[in-house]
């Protein structure tokens, strides 16, 4: 039925009056539905929030125990590092000692060992500056008499360099400030220096040969043969 038999039948003004009431229904119904709408939101949006905060909660205490866990393992760590230091503190101290509770009872109870003069060690530690070195030659005399020895001693390096079998003379790369290799002494003495190591050059093998002024301090030449080995004086 069209507006316009709508208006002969019931008059414009009852027509009129019906199209108002029904759009302010219209508007009514309308402004229900937005405000449930709304409500619905607004709780879906206080439940989004409340999970939310839930979640920033519960990671929260996930971050603090994790930081906790991380407090303990590295204090875990670091105890287990300060052990290992000491243990290695310990190990080197001992083997120091033994070497030197050696060395005093071969000079102090010569009747123990041998008699005579002997190339007792010959000791390694590399020096702050990278490819030089410093060593230590302990020379000893056994001998109950305790007469003056005197002579010296050739020192050779044994390696490789470049894949080549090569022998380096110990004094032909001493630094300055290093002992003669010629000695002097009753009881013991000990020849210290500081070398330099050419490039590419592999020592395995140190060689020390000794030749004395005067047999009847023993055999007037000894050699002896110690493998390369560094000994570190620290730990870090």
């Amino acid at each position: 039925m069209t507006s316009q038999l709508l208006k002969k039948r019931f008059g414009a003004f009852r027509y009129y009056l019906a199209v108002i009431a029904l759009l302010i229904l219209s508007g009514w119904l309308g402004y229900q539905w937005a405000g449930i709408e709304q409500q619905r939101l607004n709780e879906e949006i206080d439940r989004l929030n409340q999970s939310m905060n839930n979640l920033v909660t519960e990671n929260n205490r996930l971050t603090r125990d994790i930081n906790i866990l991380g407090v303990d393992l590295e204090v875990a760590r670091l105890a287990s590092e300060e052990s290992r230091k000491q243990i290695l503190q310990q190990m080197t101290a001992e083997k120091e000692l033994r070497r030197e509770l050696s060395f005093y009872q071969k000079v102090m109870a010569p009747e123990l060992e041998q008699d005579g003069f002997i190339i007792d060690s010959f000791n390694l530690e590399p020096s702050a500056s990278e490819g030089f070195f410093r060593y230590a030659l302990i020379l000893m005399q056994k001998d109950k008499h305790r007469t003056t020895v005197k002579g010296k001693v050739d020192i050779t390096l044994i390696g490789s360099q470049d894949g080549k079998p090569t022998e380096l003379k110990l004094n032909e790369v001493l630094i300055e400030n290093s002992d003669t290799l010629s000695f002097s002494f009753r009881y013991f003495e000990v020849l210290k220096g500081e070398f330099m190591l050419p490039e590419a050059f592999d020592p395995e093998i140190i060689v020390v040969e000794s030749r004395l002024k005067d047999k009847k301090w023993g055999s007037d030449y000894l050699k002896r043969s110690f493998d390369w080995q560094l000994f570190e004086t620290q730990v870090e």
